[in-house]
């Protein structure tokens, strides 16, 4: 995107966000969309940095709308945003039926799973409203610090809510692509390669609704040791018994006394 809006485009919103916070153009949202972006921004740069990504250059956000926003960044780290607001068919999320109970860790595992076959997905994790990491998959000693990342992520989700609800959000570094999507206070979060956006859109439509039933606060983290069971305490071993003592005047019986005969005088 150029430094300039263009005035030749499209009648959807476009605005500019400067450096020292000043405000070019219409966000549509009254200005709390243009507010939001610096901090998103400092966010997923810092996120960028954990999975070695590098710097931020783009953010999409696929919802109702699609909002795409190229960044720059200052010497001095301080990012200049160009953003456009652009409409998108209205579409009906699927209804998807889900054959079978299974216990939430299952589920879990058979979503990350179906996220993994799009190809292309280096790792893949769900993180909780606690920043807990309760699922993930990729090769474990490549893998960034999930729960940080995991934790920027739904700071960034949160911040841009109203863009990506029915949808997704994607994060372009100069190395690499990281995609986050809600799920309810949660979030699915994977770094991939760019995937086609209907196909990725529909993939996070399954996992949602696989996931809808299950109350994924209740999982415990992979890393969380199981919960001890109490034994009961071991009854107190007997004190030894004292040696005997040895001797007479430990016998019990007081030694016989000699009788002193009385010494008469004169004999």
């Amino acid at each position: 995107m150029t430094a300039d809006l263009d005035p030749g485009a499209p009648a959807a919103p476009q605005f500019l966000v400067r450096p020292d916070g000043s405000v070019v153009g219409d966000d549509g949202a009254s200005g709390a969309l243009a507010a939001a972006l610096p901090y998103t921004g400092r966010l997923a740069r810092r996120l960028g940095e954990l999975v070695g990504g590098g710097d931020l250059r783009l953010v999409e956000a696929r919802g109702l709308d699609q909002l795409i926003v190229g960044v720059t960044w200052t010497p001095a780290g301080e990012g200049t945003f160009r953003a456009v607001v652009a409409p998108l068919p209205q579409r009906a999320v699927p209804s998807f039926t889900v054959v079978g109970a299974v216990d939430t860790s299952a589920a879990l595992a058979h979503c990350l799973d179906r996220l993994s076959s799009l190809g292309g997905v280096e790792w893949c994790s769900v993180v909780t409203a606690d920043s807990r990491v309760i699922a993930a998959k990729g090769d474990r000693d490549g893998l960034p610090p999930l729960e940080e990342v995991g934790n920027r992520m739904l700071a960034i989700l949160r911040s841009l809510e109203d863009q990506h609800a029915a949808g997704f959000l994607r994060l372009r570094f100069e190395h690499g692509t990281v995609v986050g999507a809600s799920l309810g206070r949660h979030a699915l979060v994977a770094q991939m390669d760019p995937a086609e956006d209907d196909g990725l859109v529909a993939m996070i439509d399954e996992i949602r609704a696989i996931l809808a039933g299950h109350d994924l606060a209740s999982v415990r983290t992979a890393t969380e040791p199981e919960a001890a069971v109490e034994q009961p305490a071991a009854a107190p071993e007997p004190a030894p018994a004292p040696a005997p003592l040895v001797g007479a005047r430990f016998g019990g019986v007081a030694p016989p006394r000699k009788e002193r005969r009385a010494r008469r005088f004169g004999r």
